[in-house]
């Protein structure tokens, strides 16, 4: 690195700059501190980083930002938000936690996605709701399982059944009505037994 071109202006009206020229490096370092504001400027052939202090804000502008801490806390006393003009990434290597102690909302104006190598457990200990314009659920390795004091289900125009093999049980009884035709058929033996059978 070549000499190094150092200056500390004083001026009742505009306060005290340092400045520091790397004529070399085409690197210029200041720092200005006028009564209101501190501001520190580094300003290289292509990027200029920069960090202004006040009384009430900082805020630092630059091309490449890292904090590199054991721990780091960030408090906001009021509502807060983080804008990313593109791609946002939050990642740990250890277990990570998103925790409100008020209404803790996510939303996404294209596609969502939560996605596991292990298991998902979603839990309310209140009321769940899951909608949507169409809905699938699968289970490519196991059993599909749906349980509930009560269980309904219904479909507007439609509904259906269907498996390899089929059973529909009660414990106590089994109603089994249509408004209109019912039908009841199959291709091998039929079979219709109980304690207390009717038909029609």
């Amino acid at each position: 690195m070549g000499t190094l071109v150092c200056t500390i202006e004083l001026d009742k009206q505009k306060g005290i700059t340092v400045k520091v020229n790397n004529a070399e490096g085409n690197i210029v370092q200041t720092v200005v501190m006028d009564g209101t504001s501190i501001t520190m400027k580094v300003a290289g052939a292509s990027d200029t980083s920069t960090v202004v202090q006040k009384a009430d804000s900082v805020t630092v502008t630059c091309k490449d930002f890292k904090v590199d801490a054991d721990t780091v806390t960030l408090l906001s006393k009021q509502a807060s938000k983080w804008t990313s003009q593109a791609t946002l990434a939050l990642e740990s290597t250890q277990d990570m936690t998103l925790t409100s102690q008020a209404k803790l909302t996510q939303s996404a104006t294209a596609d969502a996605k939560l996605s596991s190598t292990a298991n998902v457990n979603v839990e309310a200990t209140g009321s769940l709701a899951l909608q949507g314009l169409s809905a699938a659920m699968k289970a490519t390795g196991g059993e599909a399982k749906v349980e509930g004091l009560t269980l309904k289900l219904s479909g507007q125009t439609q509904a259906e059944l269907a498996g390899a093999m089929a059973k529909v049980s009660g414990q106590a009884s089994l109603d089994l009505e249509a408004q209109g035709m019912a039908n009841l058929k199959a291709s091998g033996i039929t079979s219709v037994a109980g304690a207390l059978v009717k038909l029609g």
